[in-house]
């Protein structure tokens, strides 16, 4: 993200995350909490940084509640649930720069695992940010407890996980919003 013939060198990329609640019956219920930051702030201030990437272990701390009531009428027991992300509303494929630069969103890679209560789970290596939704992890673990159930959330920026690189772009303060779905099974 940058090229400057001083060896001052900084690079801001922005990460929005909010909360995504989802209802998959009356009955069932699941939802998210963010634990930590909600707006990560990288730099990269050295050739090494530029040149191999960045990598923030434990970036931010996701926390499940999964509720399974087993009403009467249900479809069936909740079985677990999966977790995926993507850009905001999934339509950005590039990050943009205030001052007009843009950088691929396959700069980032995105890595999960457990953080507490889910050491059962299923957790894929590091997933390449896309527009389209990436499944992160899935569990069979229900019913969670935000507060006894979490993950860490590991980023990388340019790194050998990522197809973008950092070395080639334009110095700039680029932001991306990442949009992250619990989505529970039945």
């Amino acid at each position: 993200m940058i090229y400057w013939l001083k060896f001052a060198i900084l690079l801001f990329v922005f990460l929005i995350t909010g909360n995504r609640f989802v209802a998959a019956q009356d009955w069932n219920t699941a939802r998210l909490s963010f634990i930590g930051p909600r707006n990560i702030e990288v730099k990269a201030n050295s050739f090494n940084e530029i040149n191999n990437g960045i990598t923030i272990p434990g970036a931010l701390i996701i926390g499940f509640t999964i509720s399974d009531l087993n009403e009467v009428g249900a479809s069936g027991p909740l079985t677990g649930f999966s977790l995926s992300f993507r850009t905001a509303n999934g339509i950005a494929t590039e990050m943009e720069g205030v001052n007009g630069n843009t950088i691929d969103v396959n700069t980032i890679a995105v890595t999960a695992s457990n953080q507490v209560g889910l050491g059962s789970s299923s957790f894929l290596p590091p997933v390449l940010l896309s527009s389209f939704n990436q499944t992160l992890m899935t569990s069979n673990t229900v019913p969670c407890d935000w507060s006894t159930h979490q993950i860490s959330i590991q980023l990388e920026f340019g790194t050998t996980n990522c197809t973008g690189k950092l070395y080639d772009q334009a110095t700039d303060y680029y932001t991306v919003e990442i949009e992250y779905t619990l989505e529970p099974s039945f």
